[in-house]
């Protein structure tokens, strides 16, 4: 009896033993994917707390005037505080670009992307002053309207009222080959003016104080020949973590099919963007990733490491079918894979992984690491739709188009259902197998329907191991709810700020000059109330999401697409 009991004490410790080094296995394999750069080598401790954001509809007031035209300039204008203080190591700028002016005269455009561009600026000094500038960006597009006292006819990715007419549509083809009105992005590129961007080669700078423009210009490729045409590029630029340098791609299309050009076929050449001497900005090739069979990706941001370049090609393809009607171009397919190259930024070689279809535009962070077997893995971290099943058939930029934002009846989660749930992704890209793998995150927010976008993290860590990415949660169902969330891509934890009735945009990092952690440091974004319409800068503590301090801005600012801090502008 004594030596039965021995036998199944021994296999019940037996048991207990296996089913804990499979727990430990799978909590080692956990934490290898998710760790970043704060975590030492056994991993992160998991933790089950989550940010919660409001979905009562009835507690909200339409945000209606972040889809409306703004008129008004403003030059150098004192921002008032209304609560709290200024931090007072704070020196920069942050710039904001955005749509400001959706019609004119007779003519129209419904669409986000589609307005023209306005630039804004807040800025502080060393002594607490805080500064407010809004101003147009001075396009060819934006002053052949001011002269017509009408909106021109444009490239556009909604719909235009009343649509182009047949020889307006051959001066778009033609004369407006290199469109301009850039409202994406805004990047500090070199040293004549922060660079405002759109998903072109061409770009304009406007002056780092009074915003007036300064040039229009594309970067001059050294490798780039007569027989070749630069076409598209990423509206976000990437910071090489050591050199500084910028990272971009640019598609090279060979107009004689490699006859006397240097390449045979389209492909996205990639560059390392640098100021020279004379003040003008080179690109310096790194490497090519060839378009094969008319394969056109929409690329809006990539990544790089310390080593390589990171080229993300998810499922969102071009069909060059209307040379106007640029959103008719633009499809998704659930057939087509991802594809994410690595291109070496030593010798140009590439390797590519190959996914299941996902759809993604904002890139968080890439960097590399080695695994317990000591290979070499890229990580590229990224919010996605969760499933790919529902993308519905038809222009993706309709979500942006103003009338269905300013609808309080429409419900995405019967039209948009895929673009309400939302995941963050790990794609761990094994250098030395040649595998690829995918971690999912949880979804650490509630309620889980809520759109996870627009990301920033501490620039230090761009390109390097890291944990925290900040972004902009958006409830399109409760009247355009929006807040802002923390999340700990180590410890699997969030936290989030909202207020009823007050609608922050992407928030923005700038680290304490003497922090030593990665959160030390603000986030900051503009922030409508929708009871008034007033806009107020929020300063937030990067730790705890702690309000700090509130500026108010003297005009309405409507929806800014992207910001950068530039620290002693």
């Amino acid at each position: 009896m004594l030596i039965h009991s021995q036998k199944l004490s021994l296999i019940a410790f037996l048991t207990a033993l296996i089913v804990l080094s499979l727990a430990i296995s799978c909590w080692a394999q956990a934490s290898d994917d998710r760790s970043g750069g704060t975590c030492d080598a056994s991993g992160c401790e998991v933790e089950s707390s989550y940010a919660k954001f409001s979905e009562n509809a009835d507690e909200w007031v339409m945000p209606n005037a972040l889809f409306e035209s703004c008129l008004e300039e403003v030059s150098n204008a004192d921002l008032p505080i209304v609560y709290g203080n200024v931090p007072s190591w704070l020196d920069g700028t942050l710039y904001r670009v955005g749509p400001g002016l959706y019609e004119l005269g007779q003519r129209r455009v419904n669409n986000m992307v589609d307005a023209l561009s306005k630039v804004h600026r807040w800025s502080f000094g060393k002594n607490g002053e805080a500064t407010f500038t809004s101003s147009f960006l001075k396009s060819s597009i934006y002053n052949r309207t001011r002269e017509n006292n009408e909106l021109v006819a444009i490239r556009h990715l909604g719909q235009m009222h009343p649509p182009a007419s047949t020889m307006e549509k051959l001066q778009i083809m033609f004369y407006d080959s290199l469109p301009d009105n850039n409202n994406i992005a805004a990047w500090e590129l070199g040293k004549s003016g922060v660079t405002i961007t759109a998903e072109s080669h061409v770009y304009i700078d406007v002056d780092f104080r009074s915003l007036n423009f300064q040039k229009k210009y594309s970067a001059k490729s050294d490798n780039t020949g007569m027989f070749e045409s630069e076409f598209l590029s990423a509206s976000h630029f990437w910071r090489h973590p050591s050199s500084g340098d910028s990272i971009n791609y640019k598609i090279v299309i060979p107009l004689d099919k490699g006859i006397l050009s240097k390449n045979e076929g389209p492909a996205y050449h990639l560059y390392r963007y640098k100021e020279n001497s004379e003040g003008d900005i080179d690109a310096k090739f790194v490497g090519r990733v060839p378009i094969e069979k008319g394969d056109f990706r929409v690329v809006h941001t990539l990544g790089a490491t310390e080593n390589y370049i990171v080229l993300p090609r998810f499922s969102l393809y071009v069909d060059f079918n209307d040379p106007v009607d640029i959103g008719q171009n633009i499809k998704f397919s659930s057939t087509k894979p991802v594809f994410m190259d690595v291109v070496s930024m030593k010798d140009g070689s590439r390797k590519q992984f190959t996914f299941d279809a996902h759809e993604s535009q904002h890139i968080f962070n890439s960097f590399e690491r080695y695994n317990e077997k000591n290979e070499l893995e890229i990580v590229v971290d990224y919010p996605t739709l969760d499933s790919v099943d529902n993308v519905p058939d038809k222009n993706i930029f309709e979500l942006l188009n103003i009338e269905t934002l300013t609808n309080p009846e429409f419900q995405y989660a019967e039209h948009w259902e895929a673009y309400t749930q939302f995941r963050i992704r790990r794609f761990i890209l094994n250098m030395d197998t040649g595998a690829g793998h995918i971690y999912d995150y949880p979804q650490m927010w509630s309620p889980k329907n809520l759109q996870v976008e627009f990301p920033y993290i501490n620039d230090a860590y761009r390109g390097l191991p890291y944990c925290y990415v900040y972004l902009q949660t958006w409830h399109h169902d409760t009247h355009n709810a929006m807040g802002i969330m923390k999340v700990d891509m180590c410890r699997e934890k969030s936290i989030g700020w909202q207020e009823v009735n007050k609608f922050p945009v992407e928030p923005v990092f700038a680290a304490r000059p003497d922090g030593t952690e990665e959160d030390d440091g603000i986030i900051m974004s503009p922030v409508l109330d929708s009871t008034d319409n007033s806009t107020s800068l929020y300063i937030w503590d990067a730790k705890n999401l702690e309000v700090l301090t509130i500026l108010s801005t003297p005009i309405t600012v409507p929806f800014t697409l992207h910001g950068v801090w530039i620290n002693g502008v």
